[in-house]
């Protein structure tokens, strides 16, 4: 591993976490937004080595924390546990559409809740909200269908040598 796909997945994830928090801030398709930037640590922690991933997971995760309005560490800590879960079932991974979709809808869902679980341990109350069920399963639902083209770019930056196997 280079440093070098380090440097790219640290700027694919800050390039989806400015995305996340600017653009969808105002494009919101019945309401609810993607989470790009999780489905982004999702990517990039199937190439990346487990301390790389979750570095960079955490970086991403803390800069949506700072320009997403929530307390300091909530998004952090969802980035790295969804990293982490990554980095440990990608070995065991079944190759194919259908496995990474459920991997893909799975992994949204697990980092989403992990967020509402420290957010109403932090006091803002998410899990009790009403339509909190639709909170987890439409951005679960937008990240399945954007995770084609994010897997593509993902796969293009870090793996340019398989560029040839992709077309």
């Amino acid at each position: 591993m280079t440093g070098g796909k380090i440097v790219i997945a640290l700027g694919l994830v800050i390039g989806a976490v400015l995305i996340q928090t600017t653009v969808f801030q105002y494009i919101r398709p019945l309401g609810y937004a993607p989470e790009l930037g999780l489905l982004t640590v999702i990517a990039i922690s199937r190439y990346l080595d487990a301390e790389q991933a979750m570095f960079a997971a955490f970086t991403g995760g803390f800069l949506q924390d700072l320009l997403g309005g929530s307390p300091l560490g909530l998004w952090a800590i969802a980035f790295t546990v969804v990293a982490f879960v990554t980095v440990k079932v990608r070995a065991r991974e079944v190759v194919g559409p259908p496995a990474v979709a459920i991997g893909v809808f799975g992994l949204t869902i697990a980092g989403l809740v992990t967020y509402m679980i420290l957010g109403t341990l932090f006091g803002l109350g998410i899990i009790g909200r009403p339509g909190v069920i639709w909170d987890l399963l439409v951005p679960a639902i937008y990240n399945l269908v954007l995770a084609f083209p994010v897997f593509w770019l993902v796969k293009i930056a870090i793996r340019p040598q398989e560029r040839s196997m992709v077309r």
